[in-house]
């Protein structure tokens, strides 16, 4: 009996995405027992079978943490979010319950920011196309002429802190950058701080040849750059997005890339993930 309730007084927590090893060391260090189960993140029987003596749930993005699985975890605490959204996460259902959800802004900005330069690399200089021809063992130099980024203009929908780490980045190979934030206007004194112009959406997106979209899921995201505002970049502009799926409406993307209107897109995200 002694023993059964020591080990119930160890908090149980279930890691249900991937997480590096030494974040199950800090919890494991913590006197947490640790359930780490990536799996059950595909899984949803298997998943809410683990949460049923679960003190916290640890998740990234897969995991769709609602009322129906909150019914299924009645000891669960704490929710923690391994990354800077919460768009998966119900905050009405949590604070119902009273379970605490805590998350990481920031902490991958720079990781972000520096994934976000190389993706503009690699689409300005077709990196992709050169890695598939020399797999294929094809050899065709002028179709792979790439441009500089010296001279262009980046545009920045969404300048948080991703934001706040890409723009020292490009500043040394770009002519300009310049922002729009939904809930942000032209006077915020960020922008001087940081040197960006602040201009609306519908001046942007002409205006730049990179559009970098870092914009979370909100309701006043969703769909966002739709048909018509996509088109409205500049015959040769490069898409990189990285915020969330779903702000981007890809059915027109594919369009306007296929008839060479955008020169190219990288997507870190996509509405649906793993994309169908």
């Amino acid at each position: 009996m002694a023993g059964d309730m020591a080990v119930a007084a160890v908090p149980l927590v279930v890691v249900a995405e991937f997480c590096p090893a030494v974040g199950l060391q800090v919890l494991e260090q913590a006197g947490c027992r640790v359930i780490y189960d990536p799996a059950a993140a595909r899984e949803p029987g298997r998943l809410l079978r683990r949460l049923h003596q679960a003190d916290a749930l640890l998740v990234r993005n897969q995991v769709r943490v609602d009322g129906p699985l909150l019914d299924a975890a009645p000891r669960l605490r704490v929710v923690g979010r391994l990354g800077a959204g919460l768009d998966n996460i119900d905050g009405e259902a949590t604070a119902r319950r009273g379970v605490t959800v805590v998350y990481a802004p920031g902490g991958n900005a720079r990781a972000v920011a520096e994934f976000v330069l190389a993706q503009m690399l690699a689409l300005a200089r077709h990196l992709p196309a050169a890695t598939a021809m020399g797999a294929a063992g094809v050899w065709q130099r002028q179709a792979l002429l790439g441009d500089e980024l010296a001279g262009t203009r980046v545009g920045i929908l969404g300048l948080g802190r991703i934001g706040h780490a890409l723009v020292p980045l490009l500043r040394p190979l770009v002519e300009a950058v310049a922002t729009f934030h939904p809930r942000r206007g032209p006077d915020d004194p960020q922008w001087a701080q940081l040197g960006v112009r602040w201009l609306p959406l519908e001046d942007l997106l002409p205006w730049c040849d990179y559009l970098v979209v870092l914009l979370p899921l909100r309701p006043e995201t969703r769909g966002l750059l739709d048909r018509s505002l996509l088109a409205t970049l500049k015959p040769g502009a490069r898409l990189v997005v990285t915020g969330r799926g779903g702000v981007v409406d890809e059915a027109a993307l594919a369009e306007l890339l296929r008839s060479g209107h955008l020169a190219g897109a990288a997507l870190d995200v996509r509405a649906l993930e793993p994309p169908g």
